[in-house]
């Protein structure tokens, strides 16, 4: 049965504006979606209840609405009411606030972290994309909480926890044929800021050039608020391994990117799924990750445990020897220790065109019950 449903998103860019484009696609169910532009993302939280109840109270009731976390659901409820009194609400959490990486470290926006906790405590499902995030989630606000013992918040947590789900975002690729350089290449992906850890990346790249190890880079991504000098310096000091620089001018030039490198490198140290690790992979690069964050889950290291090939500590100087080693090994022919055929087909589980029917299905239970 194909259900109307009406999906807000306040933060329509990046990962989540990916992830509802490829699900429509594929999905079976009617879409609209309500959405405001991919900015000022702490004030999506506090004030888009208020944009998107005005909205709803102009529209026929969908059969499901379905959300993204950057707002606050109980407010909306409350502003939208009566209009959502009957209606199923999904609450999709791409990221959580209370393990969001802030400067200075360790100190979290509480506010908006308790704007989380009561969005998943109104919500009907609640769905996380790893279980990485969901489990760091319940940690943390179970943590948070225990300061406030005059209420009752674990009731609400099991509540929570009860109702959540893990539903990974999933990617929407058609991998381009490989087209590897003459010399390996090192690929390192993502948004240029902080908590993705690109000054680990380039001191690791300037010890292997010291170190007179022969290699080629892609430095691909958005630029962030604010520029990092270690992207000019390590422009610098890399130029004579430089492949690609930058933020690529299509989708396409991006895929290619990936398709030509050997390695594909993260030093993030915030991640709550990997959704350019997947990308990578399915395009043929061997990925190299720090063992943290989402990234065992990822990479299904409890079911296929030889997969710890592909993991290092974290610094600079582990990345940096693994490299090295991991270069030695693709000049003779020795890198993949596995089929590398066994990781891509293993990945296809977070290709879309997998993942939408099992989403669709769950939209449908939810409004039978």
């Amino acid at each position: 049965m194909a259900l109307n449903i009406l999906a807000l998103e306040p933060y329509y860019g990046g990962s989540h504006k990916a992830f509802l484009e490829n699900w429509i696609a594929h999905s079976r169910h009617r879409w609209d979606v309500l959405k405001l532009p991919a900015e000022n993302w702490k004030s999506r939280i506090r004030h888009s209840a208020f944009h998107f109840a005005s909205e709803l109270r102009k529209r026929q009731a969908p059969d499901l609405l379905f959300c993204s976390d950057l707002i606050n659901l109980a407010e909306l409820k409350s502003l939208a009411s009566p209009c959502l009194d009957s209606i199923p609400i999904v609450l999709y959490f791409h990221e959580n606030q209370f393990t969001y990486p802030v400067q200075p470290p360790n100190q979290i926006d509480k506010n908006l972290a308790f704007h989380n906790l009561t969005s998943a405590a109104v919500a009907t499902d609640v769905w996380w994309n790893s279980k990485f995030n969901l489990s760091e989630f319940l940690e943390s606000a179970t943590q948070f909480v225990s300061n406030y013992t005059e209420y009752n918040f674990p009731q609400y947590l099991a509540e929570i926890q009860s109702k959540s789900r893990v539903h990974y975002p999933a990617v929407d690729l058609a991998p381009p044929p490989l087209s590897r350089l003459a010399v390996p290449t090192i690929c390192w992906a993502a948004r240029w800021e902080y908590d993705k850890g690109p000054q680990v990346f380039f001191r690791a790249l300037e010890i292997l050039h010291r170190e007179s190890v022969d290699f080629r880079v892609n430095v691909m991504g958005e630029p962030g608020s604010y520029e990092l000098k270690c992207f000019a310096r390590a422009k610098a000091t890399l130029g004579d391994h430089i492949n690609r620089w930058g933020y690529q001018p299509t989708r396409q030039d991006y895929l290619a990117g990936l398709a030509e490198s050997d390695f594909f490198v993260s030093t993030a140290k915030h991640e709550f799924f990997g959704i350019s690790v997947c990308e990578a992979v399915l395009c043929g690069a061997f990925p190299v990750l720090p063992k943290r964050l989402a990234y065992p889950e990822v990479m299904q290291l409890e079911e296929y445990p030889q997969r710890e090939q592909h993991f290092y500590s974290g610094d600079a100087e582990a990345l940096a020897l693994l490299l090295k080693e991991l270069i030695q090994q693709q000049n003779a022919d020795t890198l993949w220790q596995t089929p590398q055929s066994e990781l891509i087909d293993t990945f296809e589980r977070y290709q879309m065109s997998q993942c939408a029917a099992n989403m669709d299905a769950e939209l449908e239970r939810l409004t039978e019950t």
